[in-house]
């Protein structure tokens, strides 16, 4: 059944995504882009702001790098894909990108440079969970750019930002399993990379800051 609904994927975003530089392939109202009532149908390109409701979520892909935002989210796509930096201000957001190259993600706590990497991250007032999924993040602090994390990740390592402490730690994983990622990689014709399995999971490998 994997194999089947991987496949679909597959055929349904080749022929889609042909016809602009992004697209809209899951959605539940209320989303806002660019402060407009949006629907599935809405085009979006580069440097849209999108926010999401309460009940409100929107999956899409830019330009290889595909998205699945949460509800109660604000995020801006980046401008350009050769300048490419993301904000991110607060929600949960589940991401793929390109590796070809290097990406940076800014919070209102922190600053995320990313290189070739699936993603999760959730923001609200007391913390910044980053989850990277695979591949590498530098984690900085904006209060102090001595404070900083450098993660390399092959399965689910967790790092988190405490906003009043200014302190990492590790948590138990959450908001995004496994078949996710293989998922959105599957939107952007991609699969992620070999050290990525279900072995993993069956496994319980989930691994964290130390």
């Amino acid at each position: 059944m994997k194999t089947i609904l991987f496949t679909l994927i597959l055929l349904y975003t080749s022929s889609a995504f042909a016809a602009g530089d992004g697209y809209i392939y899951d959605f539940k109202s209320p989303v806002l882009i660019n402060g407009k009532l949006a629907n599935k149908n809405s085009p979006i390109t580069f440097g849209d702001e999108i926010i999401t409701g309460s009940r409100g979520r929107i999956a899409l892909r830019l330009a290889g790098n595909v998205y699945r935002v949460g509800s109660r989210s604000h995020l801006t796509l980046p401008k350009t894909e050769k300048n490419f930096t993301l904000k991110f201000l607060f929600g949960s957001v589940l991401a793929v990108f390109r590796s070809d190259t290097p990406k940076t993600i800014q919070t209102l706590t922190s600053v995320l440079g990313v290189r070739g990497t699936g993603l999760y991250l959730d923001i609200d007032n007391e913390q910044t969970y980053l989850c990277t999924c695979y591949g590498d993040i530098d984690f900085h602090d904006k209060s102090n750019e001595d404070n900083v994390r450098h993660i390399h990740s092959e399965y689910h390592n967790i790092v988190v930002l405490n906003h009043q402490t200014r302190t990492f730690s590790s948590q138990a994983m959450k908001g995004h399993a496994t078949p996710n990622l293989f998922e959105l990689e599957a939107l952007a014709e991609r699969k992620p990379p070999a050290t990525f399995t279900a072995e993993h999971e069956k496994n319980n490998l989930v691994t964290a800051a130390e």
